[in-house]
């Protein structure tokens, strides 16, 4: 029996409010043929780090699929379905050869597109590598992570090459994070800058520096060709306005800004401190694989360590379940502890979104319609990479000195955002220093 609003309303109600209520299958569930999983299968993923391919093949699970990941003697990577297609032994334990990988139980040898090579014990002639492919998917290898493709092979895009894997005298430093929870709790996290103000700042201690503790003016903006979500992020610390730009591309890649920021000089667009992707492992577990980004011009306080980045470690706190104690987490808890604590799969029927809100509700409205998109045949639109074969992005920082006066100063740092957030949007196609030239003269005119 349901209660009626009175007696959830009530004090003491825990009673009238235990739910039954179920899981969101359709932006939750990833595996092979669910609607979800379907459209994470139109895009590259990260599926690993570099440095866990070694001497041996490395199970690895994604979208709900066991596969095993290795590198060929002749230095090629494969990505195949992880059980024999003779008797199902796991390749897991399988031998690397010079080309491919050979099942230790009966010798069947297989290329990293699947081709059946050898099959020992078989008649010389034999039909079988003619009329039978071993589940293979494409990958590629991009400054320390390994990416793949799992969706049909006649629906490849083009690798997505942001503008940020290249950017002058930037360092990228892989690392991947495990979560037992479901991937999206993990990836919509960026769609809420409001958790900075109490979760890194006010409810414990300043995780990053005190200026986030700050209540900003934010504003969220759907990209037009439907591949994601551009926002504004506005404060006023002393006499500084400081514009923070994040976005996150359709399915589940975030790009903040620099993640130690001080707002304490002018400073114009120097980059991100972040690339993540958002993988889901299966439907209760999943994995941030990513680049941390160093350079000059960011973390100017010199808090980020490049020696604490790796495998599920990074160096900001509250990230990881294994670098922590549990009466740690309960005595400092961060992003790890929020986004798990939720349950394997939230419940979004029990959740009550707020005017804080407005970001994740969007990326969840963006998100069930690309699905029913292609659930209705229409494929997924791309990021459009620019004249110089890079996608343009949107993420950076952006710090006027503007003296606090007495007009209204919310309304002033309102205008602010939606002023620089065209200013960074326009400028999109203009090569880097172009581009942060061109930010930095149309920024200081608004002042």
């Amino acid at each position: 029996m349901s209660a009626t609003p009175e007696q959830r309303a009530s004090p003491y109600n825990g009673y009238h409010r235990v739910s039954e209520a179920g899981e969101d299958p359709e932006l939750t569930h990833t595996g092979p043929r669910t609607p979800c999983g379907e459209y994470f299968r139109r895009f590259w993923m990260p599926v690993a780090m570099s440095e866990q391919v070694g001497r041996h093949a490395v199970a690895v699970r994604v979208l709900g699929e066991e596969l095993v990941l290795f590198r060929d003697l002749s230095g090629r990577l494969g990505l195949l379905h992880k059980h024999c297609s003779h008797r199902r032994a796991s390749l897991e334990y399988g031998i690397i050869a010079e080309r491919g990988i050979r099942c230790c139980y009966h010798g069947w040898l297989f290329d990293v597109d699947g081709t059946i090579l050898e099959v020992p014990g078989e008649p010389e002639g034999s039909p079988i590598p003619r009329r039978l492919r071993h589940g293979a998917y494409p990958v590629r290898e991009h400054a320390g992570l390994v990416f793949a493709y799992l969706g049909p092979p006649e629906a490849e895009p083009a690798f997505p090459m942001l503008d940020t894997f290249s950017l002058p005298g930037d360092e990228l430093v892989p690392y991947a994070i495990d979560y037992p929870c479901n991937w999206l709790q993990v990836a919509e996290n960026p769609m809420d800058p409001f958790h900075s103000v109490f979760l890194h700042t006010r409810v414990t201690r300043a995780h990053f520096n005190p200026a986030w503790g700050t209540m900003p003016v934010v504003e969220w903006h759907p990209l037009e060709d439907r591949t994601g979500i551009f926002l504004t992020n506005v404060r006023r610390w002393q006499e500084f306005i400081w514009v923070r730009t994040a976005e996150v591309m359709l399915p589940a890649i975030a790009q903040p800004p620099d993640i130690y920021q001080n707002p304490d000089r002018e400073k114009f667009f120097p980059g991100v401190g972040i690339t993540k992707w958002t993988v889901p492992v299966d439907d209760t577990h999943c994995r941030i694989v990513a680049w941390r980004h160093f350079n000059p011009e960011l973390d100017l306080d010199g808090k980020g360590d490049r020696t604490r980045v790796g495998l599920n470690r990074v160096d900001f706190v509250g990230q990881t379940g294994v670098e922590r104690s549990y009466e740690e987490g309960l005595a400092l808890p961060g992003d790890y502890e929020a986004q798990v604590s939720q349950g394997a799969i939230t419940r979004h029927a029990e959740e009550q979104l707020a005017t804080t809100d407005k970001g994740v509700a969007l990326y969840r409205r963006m998100l069930r319609r690309a699905i029913r998109d292609l659930e209705a045949g229409r494929e997924p639109p791309q990021p459009r990479p620019g004249p110089n074969g890079e996608i343009p992005t949107l993420a950076g920082d952006v710090i006027l000195r503007v003296p606090v006066s007495n007009r209204d100063d919310r309304s002033l740092q309102r205008r602010m955002g939606q002023e620089i957030g065209h200013i960074v949007h326009d400028t999109m196609g203009l090569p880097r220093p172009a581009r942060r030239a061109a930010i930095e003269e149309r920024a200081r005119a608004l002042t």
